[in-house]
């Protein structure tokens, strides 16, 4: 992911889910630097968002395609 792109997943997650933000950050420096994902009390939640919000943007992707 991108800074803008985290930063966007980090203010949704906030504003929706129910980790505070230094788990959310801490937990997308664990996957970006692919180190292996410790057990924290909200890791398995953001870990559920984080899947969905990239099948999201895979769908708005394939949309565009088939749009032009």
């Amino acid at each position: 992911m991108t800074p803008k792109e985290q930063s966007a997943f980090v203010d949704a997650y906030c504003q929706n889910g129910d980790a505070p933000e230094n788990h959310v950050r801490g937990f997308l420096a664990l996957i970006e630097s692919n180190q292996d994902i410790p057990y924290d009390e909200y890791y398995t939640g953001i870990a559920d968002a984080l899947s969905i919000w990239h099948s999201a943007i895979k769908y708005q992707i394939e949309q565009q395609r088939t749009a032009a």
